[in-house]
């Protein structure tokens, strides 16, 4: 470590067992900005060495270079998450770098940009691949080829796959159906990794509202062979939805709700209190439990009666 680093003594509790994080190794992906890149920070503050992956090359360079002349033990790599065997070279770099990876967070996600928004049914397929490929296939990838690494080696380990408030509460649109399914995946994979009584703890961090960029990069990052295709098999007569400024009005409302919210180390320090307190399901704060309660109230009631606290950006009554 540099002299210019502070670093202090941090532990972690992983299946009931106090783990120092000094001198462990941590991989995170989408790791150029917003909650990866103060995740980094903050494992650095803990003595740890970190791998950052990103898909945007200039950023993580520039990242790293910078937390690199703080004396930090940390490199990057440039990883694309929905290529299976861009994330095998990532664990490979990691291991040549800094040998077992103890802490994996699978962060990288998008918002779904301009894909987020249109309905379900003038989404095309480009734009459903587009958002599954980075916040669904990207955790997969991410299990499927860090989980065995993990395992052999036999220590204590974390694995940190992030969703969103918005895989808890009623979906709205593809990205919550998105965050949904990366909450399924990180409990199933809790449950077997229990099962086979492994020293591996697993945790999904759910933020509600930050302060990143998260929209705007979504729409920069897209390749254009993913953009979407034109909407063949709906008639003059079906309602658009666009043209409601349904979604519009939606999305106006989340990029004001994100500006108002968390800062991004906030949010770091609240994924440590969770990794600290053994917490599977890491929220920001109890407020957050509103919309979750909602949701189990309308499982409970068979219906959802609760939509518009749900989502209070929206005015429903044209809707009933």
């Amino acid at each position: 470590m540099g002299p210019n680093c502070e670093v202090s003594e941090y532990f972690i509790r992983l299946s009931q067992v106090t783990v120092n994080l000094m001198d462990k190794t941590a991989v995170i992906t989408g790791a150029a900005s917003g909650i990866g890149l103060a995740a980094a920070e903050r494992f650095l503050k803990a003595g740890m060495k970190v791998v950052m992956a990103d898909i945007d090359a200039d950023s993580i360079d520039k990242q790293v270079s910078r937390l690199k002349s703080e004396g930090h033990p940390v490199e990057g790599k440039v990883t694309d998450v929905t290529s299976e065997s861009s994330v095998r070279e990532l664990a490979e770099f990691t291991i040549t770098k800094f040998g077992n990876i103890h802490i994996l967070c699978n962060n990288a996600g998008i918002g779904g940009g301009a894909a987020d928004d249109k309905s379900l049914w003038e989404a095309s397929i480009s734009d459903w691949k587009w958002v599954l490929d980075i916040n669904v296939w990207g955790v997969i990838h991410g299990i499927r080829v860090f989980t065995p690494l993990m395992l052999a080696h036999g220590e204590e380990g974390h694995i940190i796959n992030t969703a969103s408030k918005a895989g808890l509460i009623v979906g709205t649109s593809l990205y919550s159906t998105s965050k949904h399914t990366v909450i399924a995946l990180t409990e199933a994979l809790y449950v077997q990794l229990k099962q086979v009584n492994s020293n591996l703890a697993v945790s999904v961090l759910c933020p509600g509202a930050v302060n990143t960029n998260l929209k705007s990069n979504s729409n920069r990052i897209r390749p254009v062979d993913t953009l979407s295709d034109e909407i063949s098999n709906l008639s003059n007569q079906d309602k658009s939805f666009q043209s409601t400024n349904f979604m519009s009005t939606y999305q106006n409302t989340v990029q004001t709700r994100m500006a108002a919210g968390l800062e991004p180390v906030e949010m770091a320090e609240i994924l440590m209190q969770g990794l600290e307190s053994g917490d599977f399901y890491i929220l920001p704060n109890r407020l957050e439990d509103a919309g979750v309660n909602e949701r189990f109230k309308n499982i409970q009631a068979r219906k959802i009666e609760d939509l518009p606290r749900s989502c209070p950006q929206f005015n429903w009554t044209h809707l009933q």
